[in-house]
């Protein structure tokens, strides 16, 4: 753009570098002329007249000439602002757009190392110094990097990588105050016409490790669960075939059996269909302005006949109010009957479950709380896991599938709400799900 501009402008110097004699020919050819009028015995007069002539046509050439040049003078000069407010806009926007791209590369959340020929530090963002265990980022950059990172296969294959000239990929694990952090890392080589640079980028695998390794648990879960009872079936199935004629009352006891084992599954796979509701978030719940107090009431009607059977006391203590929360409401009858169906399976006859609605802020409570065997302290958090059954199965010498606290902890955080648990072993359990109230000018209009 520069040679476009000077090209432009290259004829409008040429007012100042003209020659003495083109700028000054005027003037010599009047003297010339008087000097002739003089020699040739001209009046005086007429010598003066033809003086002040010329000395006019001076005047007005010098001004013509004059004009000219500041008229140069001052296109040269407003092509020259021109020009320069356009660098100065194109500076502005390339200042801009530095801007953002530090920024972003701040915010990224993987780690992102540029590295000179020398293995020199260009450039290093906060993830990187936090998942390699650095500190202090800006006393890194112009150090170099195998002085700061003691991992023997990272380094071989940045060094491969320079000297093959090809990307690498692989996978590390770096050890951080007593963690392993498993990186996913893949060193690419930066063209800069010169000696190419190194850009390295890291990203944290833990938590897709962590997934990982949860969908093997829950395959491995799912098949043992599927087993016990498929080879119960097929046990009884076998053994009834061959006493259907010989013994027909032990027949009708293995026909009991398959239909237990049946209705076992049954249960199992219907829990794994509402685990996977509850696990897919709010998508597939409506929520709604719901009673609180008639979902807990339908609850405690369905299981009024197995705690009598059980020789248990349920005791409802429902609020009086509407208690209105905003939730889905066959999610919310599903956690009701898991936390009081859990409560009357672990609780010993002659116990209580007591079943009540608390009023907390902007939240209803809904408290299931037993005299059963209660829970230690080091499995609260694991009694949420899917198929976890604790030391309370061997105690109570009941089991379930596994998959109830689980539905209950996912459906209860797919309506905005939460679950806790307070329990001594031997003194009972208390678990209390917080969902969201609905406001008060709301109800009103309800």
């Amino acid at each position: 753009m520069l040679m476009k501009q000077d090209a432009r402008l290259r004829p409008s110097p040429i007012c100042f570098s003209q020659s003495p004699i083109r700028s000054f020919g005027p003037a010599i050819a009047g003297m010339v002329l008087i000097l002739v009028m003089v020699v040739a015995g001209a009046s005086s007069w007429l010598v003066g007249l033809v003086s002040l002539v010329i000395i006019g046509l001076l005047l007005v050439f010098r001004h013509w000439h004059s004009s000219q040049q500041d008229d140069a003078v001052s296109a040269f000069v407003r092509d020259s602002n021109e020009e320069v407010q356009k660098w100065q806009e194109r500076l502005r926007c390339l200042h801009a757009e530095t801007r953002q791209n530090a920024s972003a590369l701040l915010q990224l959340s993987d780690g992102v190392i540029v590295l000179s020929k020398d293995f020199s530090v260009l450039l290093i963002n906060p993830s990187a110094v936090r998942l390699l265990g650095l500190k202090k980022r800006d006393a890194l950059l112009g150090r170099c990097f195998t002085e700061l990172v003691r991992v023997p296969q990272l380094l071989a294959s940045i060094r491969s990588a320079v000297k093959e000239h090809q990307p690498q990929e692989f996978t590390v694990e770096v050890h951080d105050q007593g963690t392993i952090r498993p990186l996913r890392v893949r060193v690419d080589l930066i063209d800069t016409g010169e000696e190419p640079n190194l850009q390295l980028s890291l990203r944290d695998e833990t938590e897709s490790r962590r997934v990982e390794e949860m969908r093997r648990e829950f395959i491995a879960n799912v098949s043992h669960e599927l087993k016990t009872p498929l080879a119960a079936i097929k046990g009884y199935a076998e053994t009834v075939e061959l006493a259907v004629q010989d013994d027909p009352d032990a027949a009708l006891h293995f026909m009991k059996q398959i239909t237990s084992q049946c209705l076992r599954l049954e249960r199992l796979v219907h829990e794994m269909m509402q685990l996977a509701r509850a696990q897919s978030g709010p998508a597939n719940l409506h929520l709604s302005s719901v009673s609180l107090t008639e979902i807990v009431e339908d609850a405690i009607r369905t299981y009024e006949p197995v705690a009598i059977a059980n020789d248990l006391e349920l005791v409802p203590e429902v609020f009086p109010g509407k208690a209105k929360i905003i939730a889905d409401r066959e999610a919310t009858l599903t956690i009701a009957n898991n936390l009081i169906g859990n409560a009357i399976r672990y609780t010993p006859a002659g116990g209580e479950v007591r079943v009540s609605i608390e009023e907390d802020s902007d939240r209803w409570v809904l408290a299931v709380e037993d005299t059963g065997v209660g829970i230690p302290y080091s499995e609260h958090q694991r009694v949420f896991e899917r198929f976890y059954r604790g030391s309370r199965n061997e105690e109570s010498g009941k089991g379930g599938t596994g998959l109830g606290l689980a539905i209950v902890k996912h459906l209860t955080q797919a309506q905005d709400g939460e679950v806790s648990l307070e329990s001594v072993p031997g003194q009972g359990s208390c678990f209390r799900v917080r969902l969201p109230a609905v406001a008060s000018a709301e109800l009103n209009r309800v």
